[in-house]
């Protein structure tokens, strides 16, 4: 028998996600809890859960797509779907197609079914993307939920933070994508079910992109076009909400290309046109100091993004500068709401503020492009070792000279041909002699402390899960994909996701990051990202009538949080106190290089670092502190401290 008590401290743990409604219910030895918050959607003001159904209960979490296509494979007239929550459809396939609906529902979700004849709990995710679910298991006790603090509800399941996974992921290592930042904690992963029972526990993989068909068409137009009707597809079912969503844009291709897509989905009446698309363009505070790292970076993006909202006067968007909220801006919240540490912290505040004029403006759904990269715009630079390797050498050739660079061809020939054949030690020993901090792996960015690092393996950890942090050995085209699509990264965002909703009250959506259109970009031939002298091919023909040429023909990216300097540099002292504080901290002193980090502080630049002649540790003061400060902060909320 489950205590009363038990579910109520799990249900009482999940309402900070949950405010508006919550339900519970008791099946002898099993029992379930469920929380919900905003209206996103127009039909999860229908929402109510658990269901329950004969002897089985069913709870789920996220958001489904195609709606109109999963009614008609149910046989559900479209009037009755209308006001039938996500939850209810999905809950439909399940029972009709059982595991099989796993394919056929599509969005970002997740589900529980419970059956209580059979003692026997199911739990899956959506292939790609999808709300979170972590469980506890040991003997005589399983217990799984959308957050970790609904496991921590529970007397028997104790918060303390997993070593091991604070070690790997201080060097950026996520492949050990079932494992969080607690012990005894594991999160499902993405294209996966779990079916527990009395006497055993699985896991399976259910979605393998591996078995994809190839998909041909007799010229290059033909790419174009089914892509343009994906998206098409893409970009209105991620506008199901009550009011227009809201864009992030930036000056690339991905974000704006989402943009003219909800634009078009306005003129074919998807939400009233009184009820313009708003845009929010993030730009650097007024005292940035116009420098930004990477070569050819683009540190303000708001000049390509005026020449588009120029091309569309009924665009309405709106600079962020973000004025005045520093890098920790509402941190300590994140980390309490996504229950883990951010990857970084540059980026946090102004997202935090677009969320916050997004509500303002009466909207809750936000698109984003951030999926872009992998799927329609994907860089196809990682075509030479392969065009190496099959014998295609000419073609090699004049794809290199075709390059818009400002680069010789033996360097060509060096930087896209030879460096990724060189084993990773080799390419990380060349970045550390040209003092090249982004390339000489983990110890050129990250704080861990090196002594720390050794004792946790680190580096042979990594090694063993196959991942690179000199970011240097991908050998084709279709690694680059598989990698970016199917990574612990990407993993562990399911928790951040969570967080920034629940702090914000905004649901970010990202129609890019479509299965339908992750796939088509899987199938295709990869010579259809790139011409000579064009990369990124694909989106620039699809978009070059439709976006200026500011945008669709640039040939550098933007730079998020160019200002990162400037706003470390105002609170510079409050975060040295924070830092010493830290080191004062056996533990913490043990996981950090302090020596490293307060002789940054010591020799902190006067502008924005952007190679080693600007400052001999640039990486670690851009990024690494951020990563540090999150981390430190995150272990002392687990661990109940109070700086």
């Amino acid at each position: 028998m489950v205590p009363a008590e038990d579910t109520e401290r799990m249900t009482a743990s999940l309402r900070i996600h949950g405010p508006r409604k919550q339900e519970k219910r008791r099946f002898d030895t099993m029992s379930a809890s469920w929380t919900h918050g905003e209206d996103f959607t127009p039909q999860d003001r229908f929402e109510r859960q658990p269901i329950v159904a004969g002897s089985g209960a069913f709870l789920f979490s996220g958001r489904l797509d195609y709606r109109d296509d999963l009614a008609r494979a149910l046989g559900i007239e479209a009037a009755r779907a209308m006001t039938m929550p996500d939850s209810a459809l999905a809950h439909a396939a399940w029972q009709k197609w059982g595991r099989d609906a796993l394919l056929r529902i599509e969005g970002t979700w997740a589900f529980i079914a419970l059956d209580t004849q059979r003692q026997a709990l199911f739990a899956a995710r959506a292939p790609l993307a999808a709300p979170p679910l972590v469980y506890h298991d040991t003997p005589g006790l399983f217990a799984i939920a959308s957050a970790p603090k609904g496991l921590f509800a529970l007397p028997a399941i104790p918060r303390e933070v997993d070593e091991q996974h604070v070690a790997d992921t201080l060097i950026l290592n996520f492949e050990d994508a079932e494992q969080t930042y607690f012990r005894g904690v594991k999160a499902l992963r993405s294209g996966h079910w779990l079916e527990v029972r009395r006497d055993r526990v699985e896991c399976r993989q259910y979605y393998d992109i591996a078995s994809l068909e190839p998909v041909r068409f007799a010229n290059d137009d033909d790419y174009v076009d089914a892509l343009d009707a994906l998206l098409h597809d893409a970009v209105e079912t991620a506008m199901r909400a009550d009011r227009t969503p809201a864009t992030t844009v930036s000056a690339g291709l991905d974000s704006s290309t989402v943009s003219v897509y909800a634009l078009e989905a306005l003129e074919r009446g998807v939400h009233d046109l009184n009820d313009p698309l708003l845009g929010f363009t993030h730009v650097p505070g007024k005292d940035w100091d116009g420098r930004s790292f990477g070569k050819t970076r683009l540190g303000d993006e708001s000049g390509p993004v005026k020449a588009l909202a120029a091309m569309y006067p009924q665009f309405d968007v709106t600079f962020v500068p973000s004025e005045g909220l520093s890098l920790d801006h509402r941190l300590d919240e994140y980390i309490r709401m996504s229950d883990s540490p951010p990857y970084g912290w540059n980026n946090i505040h102004w997202g935090v503020e677009i969320a916050r004029l997004t509500r303002e403006a009466g909207r809750k759904v936000l698109l984003n492009g951030s999926s872009g990269n992998r799927t329609i715009s994907m860089t196809n630079r990682y075509i030479y070792p392969e065009l190496l390797r099959q014998g295609r050498w000419g073609e090699m050739h004049r794809l290199l000279r075709g390059l818009d660079i400002q680069q010789g061809m033996l360097k060509r020939y060096y930087r896209f041909v030879g460096e990724p054949l060189l084993p990773s030690f080799a390419n990380k020993a060349i970045a550390r002699l040209r003092r090249d901090q982004s390339g000489a792996g983990w110890q050129g960015f990250s704080a861990i402390n090196p002594d720390y690092a050794a004792e946790m393996r680190v580096s042979e950890r990594a090694a063993d899960m196959g991942w690179d942090d000199s970011y240097s050995s991908l050998k084709s085209s279709r690694d680059l994909q598989m990698r970016m699509t199917f990574n612990g990264n990407r993993e562990h965002g399911a928790l951040h996701v969570l967080g920034m909703q629940g702090i914000t009250g905004v649901q970010g959506r990202d129609p890019l990051g479509d299965r339908r259109i992750t796939e088509y970009c899987l199938a295709i031939p990869p010579d259809q990202f790139m011409t000579p002298g064009t990369d990124r091919w694909l989106v620039r023909r699809l978009m070059k009538d439709r976006m200026p040429p500011e945008i669709v023909d640039m040939k550098v990216r933007g730079r998020q949080s160019a200002d990162w300097h400037a706003r470390f540099t105002k609170d510079i002292e409050r975060h040295r106190e924070e830092f010493e504080q830290a080191a004062k901290d056996p533990d913490m002193a043990h996981r950090f290089d302090i020596p490293r980090i307060r002789k940054i502080f010591e020799t902190w630049p006067d502008k924005t670092p952007l190679d080693a002649d600007d400052h001999p540790d640039y990486a670690l003061a851009m990024v690494g502190i951020g990563r540090m400060v999150g981390m430190s902060r995150f272990i002392d909320w687990v661990d109940g401290k109070n700086r």
